[in-house]
């Protein structure tokens, strides 16, 4: 098991994760607590992984502000998406889950890749939009520079930033969003 807390940088927040082998897999789990929209939220999320880190499923539940939220996110067998037991070819053949609320899933897709020394990727992940709350694609890229660094790039948003890892691949600085208080 590997535990993790983060102290958000960019307005008042905290996310709390863990991952353990389970199943034949991996899972991990956590809790955020943030200001979202100018209001308060509390999420609870879970995400389950296969032995190769490939996302299999997610569930998002909790609140932000008045509003419910709860989402589910699947992947069948044969590579299609489901969003809330409902089909989306858009996201089909996509490996990796990408909440955008907590950097607890960039270590999944930095787990898959088991990118050598001065290797680089890119992927499209499932993404959880927090600007309007819905799933999107989200192409990445990830350059690792050195054990415990990755040049990460969201090209969508412009973002460009060397990511720090512990040495189990968790995030322990996120420049300028996320930065571990608590690790393992």
């Amino acid at each position: 098991m590997h535990t993790i807390l983060w102290r958000r940088l960019d307005g008042a927040g905290h996310d709390a994760c863990r991952w353990q082998r389970e199943g034949g897999g991996w899972s991990l789990e956590g809790m955020a607590v943030f200001e979202a929209e100018g209001v308060a939220a509390a999420l609870s999320y879970r995400l389950d992984c296969g032995p190769d880190w490939a996302s299999r499923n997610a569930r998002v539940a909790g609140w932000i502000g008045a509003r419910r939220f709860d989402l589910r996110l699947g992947r069948q067998a044969d590579g299609r998406w489901r969003i809330d037991g409902c089909p989306d070819a858009a996201l089909d053949g996509l490996l990796d889950i990408d909440l955008g609320f907590t950097p607890a899933t960039n270590t999944n897709a930095i787990r898959r890749m088991g990118l050598g020394l001065r290797a680089e990727a890119e992927t499209v992940a499932v993404w959880l939009d927090t600007e309007d709350w819905k799933v999107k694609r989200l192409p990445q890229s990830y350059s690792r520079s050195d054990e415990q660094s990755y040049l990460y790039a969201s090209p969508q948003h412009g973002y460009r930033a060397t990511l720090l890892v512990d040495g189990f691949g968790a995030v322990v600085r996120y420049p300028g969003l996320w930065h571990a208080c608590a690790p393992a």
